[in-house]
C-alpha cells in the first residue's frame, strides 16, 4: 500500500513530534525547563526515568517470574507503581488534574454528553448555504484525507509488527472511522483517526487480540 521509505519517514517524523510534545511536561510556569536541583525538577526527572525503568526492566523482569504478572502490561504497570510512590512520597509534581483541569474528572452523570446538533449549527446553512458548504468543505475533505490516511499508515504498520497471518481491513478501518466521527460530532465531540503511539502500545501490551482493547486505548 505504502513504500518502505514512506513508513519509516512516517514513524520517525510522529517520534520527533512526540517528543517535543513530552518535553513540555518538564517546563515551568516560565517555559523555561525545570531545574535539576529544584524540588519540582528532582521529582518530575525522578518519576519519569523511574516509570520508564519500571516498563523496561522492572515489570518485564518481574514477569519473568511470576506467571500472574504476564497479565499487567509493563506500561500500564509503570504507571501505576510511579504514581503510587510519587503520591506516597508526597512529591511535588502536577498530575493530571493540575493541567486539564480538576472540572475534567469530575465525573457524574451530568458530565455525559447530549446528542444532537446545536442551534447554531443550522444558521449558517439557512442564511447562505452554498457560502457555508463552500467554507466547510475544503476543510473536512482535507481532515477526512488527512486522518484516513494516517488510519491506514497505523493499520500497515501494526500488521508488520504483530505479524499473525492476518492483515486487517483498510475498508473496515475507513467505515469505522466515518462512523465513530459521525457518533462524535453528533455528541459534542471532534473528529478523530488511529493513533500510533497508543495503538503500539495497545499491540505490545498484549493488544489486538480483542476489539475491546482498541476501544479501551480510545
Amino acid at each position: 500500500l505504502v513504500p518502505h521509505p514512506v513508513m519509516i519517514g512516517f514513524v520517525n517524523g510522529l517520534s520527533i513530534v512526540m517528543l517535543k510534545a513530552q518535553l513540555g511536561h518538564f517546563k515551568g510556569a516560565t517555559g523555561a525547563f525545570l531545574p535539576l536541583l529544584s524540588p519540582e525538577g528532582k521529582a518530575t526527572y525522578a518519576c519519569a526515568l523511574l516509570t520508564m525503568a519500571l516498563v523496561k526492566f522492572g515489570i518485564p523482569a518481574l514477569q519473568e517470574k511470576s506467571s500472574l504478572a504476564e497479565a499487567v502490561p509493563p506500561t500500564l504497570g509503570g504507571v501505576v507503581i510511579a504514581t503510587a510512590i510519587a503520591s506516597f512520597l508526597k512529591w511535588p509534581i502536577r498530575t493530571l488534574a493540575d493541567a486539564a483541569g480538576a472540572e475534567t474528572f469530575r465525573g457524574g452523570l451530568s458530565t455525559l454528553p447530549k446528542i444532537g446538533l446545536p442551534a447554531s449549527f443550522w444558521t449558517p446553512f439557512q442564511n447562505a448555504p452554498l457560502e457555508t458548504l463552500k467554507i466547510i468543505l475544503p476543510y473536512a475533505v482535507t481532515m477526512a484525507a488527512v486522518g484516513s490516511i494516517e488510519s491506514l499508515l497505523t493499520l500497515q504498520l501494526l500488521d508488520g509488527i504483530v505479524d499473525d497471518g492476518k492483515r486487517g481491513s483498510t475498508k473496515k478501518e475507513v467505515i469505522g472511522q466515518g462512523i465513530g466521527n459521525l457518533a462524535s460530532g453528533l455528541t459534542g465531540g471532534i473528529g478523530g483517526c488511529a493513533l500510533i503511539g497508543q495503538s503500539l502500545i495497545s499491540a505490545q501490551s498484549g493488544g489486538g487480540v480483542s476489539k475491546l482493547s482498541g476501544m479501551a486505548m480510545s
